[in-house]
């Protein structure tokens, strides 16, 4: 499970960035967007039932870790993210210099 936890941070920024010649990147643009949102919304929720339900311990919010749409939307954030470092890598590059 490690191996592949690892392998794919690595394999899949790598896939996106060549994918996005192909006319994909707006695709993964609001992948990214649509990740974002749900992210926010999920910490959001949770924090606020967490207030209403006055138990602000800190291991009670820790029960954001067992949902899925948490895991799933800050996954592809992670790996979004390196696509985007390889992406402005790769135009630095291009451009000959370095902000």
């Amino acid at each position: 499970m490690n191996f592949m936890l690892i392998a794919g941070t690595i394999v899949i920024p790598l896939v996106l960035f060549f994918l996005r010649a192909r006319s994909f990147a707006w695709i993964f643009d609001l992948l990214g967007a649509v990740a974002l949102l749900l992210f926010l919304l999920t910490s959001g929720l949770s924090i606020l039932e967490i207030k209403q339900m006055k138990t602000e311990f800190t291991t009670h919010i820790h029960e954001i870790f067992n949902s899925l749409l948490f895991l799933a939307s800050s996954g592809y954030l992670g790996v979004y993210a390196l696509y985007r470092l390889l992406l402005t890598t790769a135009q630095t590059r291009k451009n000959g210099h370095s902000r």
